[in-house]
């Protein structure tokens, strides 16, 4: 038995396979009956749509076949994937010095006859392919080839149906969050711009000069709000649609610190928490410079958000040969176990008023944790209601290799 060398581009395959989220589904109709038409148009008694994944062909549609899978050390299309242009035909399996000893020809389901048809994405990659096969030895006919060839099309035009709906779906839950956040985040902080604007701008309003200054700074903290929450969703919507520009470098992480800090000096001015930050000067992350800023100063945000007036917030990074990891800490009203699950669900419906009556979207630390993964890192909480929360951000300290 020869056992079918890999590919030469075998990874960008595995990749491609697994972009359809095709592997271990629930039967399909579309595909049932794929496999129903190629089994009756070349007269067999079997007609298989399998994918070829690491270690096995695995079947997303099956006819006169009770198993679900084989070993790919076993299988024929694992030779009929090294031609993707290619109909893999084998008149008798026993005839053949590649197949006349596999199990599967020596021993149920006794294969003589096999034909398989690529299943060739657009990009040139094969998945698999869609095979008939017979216990009997035979040749099949120019027009069962043809047909067979057209069959498979017909399958990888149905896995790209499938993602397409999937991406679909993904759009409209997407859009349903969206609307919900502009409806629950954004119409409070507006009718209060609103109202506080057109007291300001009444002459007989008969408000005091101390009023008049205390309505500015409440307007002004709204439009703040009105601001992150906004930039926070345009965030979210662009990486969702895979339109945020991705440009990674090495970053000097003690200026992006700064850089935060300076952003955030007034909220923690009026609420004269002390920020102490332990970074070497020279520490450098490789990251996008827009997702990483946007990452720490949510997470500074957020930290002063729920610290008490008159607190402090710790922030250290440290470094070992392959990543760097930055802890921020606050000592502020933590979070509830049962709501710990909740902070990265994509809802909105969670965000928490701070401690001098803040408002926000919910929406940071879900950010954060989507950015930190698009840039090859992680982010983790811990948190003890009453006590505080730290957040660890672990990200590379140097470009992939």
């Amino acid at each position: 038995m020869t056992i079918a060398p890999l590919p030469e581009n075998e990874q960008d395959r595995l990749q491609a396979l697994r972009r359809y989220q095709i592997l271990d589904t629930e039967s399909d109709e579309l595909f049932d009956s794929i496999a129903t038409l190629a089994a009756t148009v070349c007269d067999v008694p079997i007609a298989l749509v399998s994918l070829i994944d690491e270690d096995r062909q695995w079947f997303k549609a099956k006819v006169g076949l009770e198993a679900q899978e084989t070993s790919r050390d076993l299988a024929f299309c694992a030779h009929a994937i090294l031609n993707p242009d290619e109909l893999l035909v084998v008149p008798d399996a026993t005839q053949d010095s590649r197949f006349h000893d596999n199990p599967l020809v020596t021993g149920s389901p006794d294969i003589r006859f096999y034909a398989g048809a690529p299943i060739v994405t657009k990009d040139k990659q094969a998945l698999g392919t869609l095979c008939v096969i017979d216990t009997k030895a035979h040749q099949i006919t120019e027009r069962q080839r043809e047909a067979l060839t057209r069959l498979s099309k017909q399958v990888c035009a149905n896995l790209e149906l499938r993602l397409a709906h999937k991406k679909l779906e993904l759009l409209n839950e997407s859009k349903n969050r969206f609307f919900s956040i502009l409806s629950h985040d954004l119409r409070s902080p507006i009718n209060s711009i609103l109202s506080l604007a057109d007291l300001l701008a009444d002459p007989d309003s008969g408000l005091s000069a101390e009023e008049v200054e205390e309505f500015h700074r409440h307007l002004l903290t709204n439009a703040q709000v009105t601001s992150r929450t906004a930039e926070n969703l345009l965030q979210m919507v662009q990486f969702e649609e895979g339109r945020f520009t991705f440009e990674p470098k090495l970053l000097n992480l003690r200026e992006i610190l700064s850089a935060a800090e300076g952003a955030l000096a007034g909220r923690s001015s009026s609420k004269n928490i002390t920020i102490r930050t332990q970074c070497q000067p020279a520490l450098q992350v490789w990251a996008d410079p827009r997702l990483f800023q946007s990452i720490v100063q949510n997470l500074l945000s957020n930290a002063l958000k729920f610290s008490h007036p008159d607190g402090r917030i710790n922030i250290v990074a440290r470094s070992d040969s392959d990543s760097v990891t930055l802890l921020v800490e606050d000592f502020g009203v933590g979070i509830k176990e049962h709501n710990i699950p909740k902070i990265f669900a994509l809802d909105a419906s969670h965000s928490t008023v701070g401690t001098a009556g803040e408002q926000g979207s919910g929406l940071g630390l879900n950010l954060c944790k989507q950015f930190a993964s698009r840039l090859n890192g992680d982010l983790k909480l811990e948190s003890e209601y009453g006590q505080g929360t730290r957040v660890h951000l672990t990200l590379p300290a140097s470009a992939p290799v």
